[in-house]
């Protein structure tokens, strides 16, 4: 038994192809910051939200 005939049909590879595709362009990738500076602020909102927030440092406040 070859390893050919384990392989799920065309349009089943191609379909697996096209959602793999789509997860690739979900996932974040980092803008400069000339890029970002474009942006409107909902889409930098939008950005932000790509990220896991709960491995950000935590805020201090630069008044002290």
């Amino acid at each position: 038994m070859s390893n050919a005939s384990r392989l799920p049909p065309p349009e089943i590879q191609r379909a697996a192809g096209q959602v793999q595709g789509w997860l690739d362009q979900q996932k974040p990738t980092l803008k400069s910051p000339e890029q970002i500076a474009r942006m409107t602020a909902a889409e930098r909102l939008d950005y932000a939200r790509l990220w896991d927030q709960s491995t950000m440092p935590s805020w201090r406040d630069p008044r002290g």
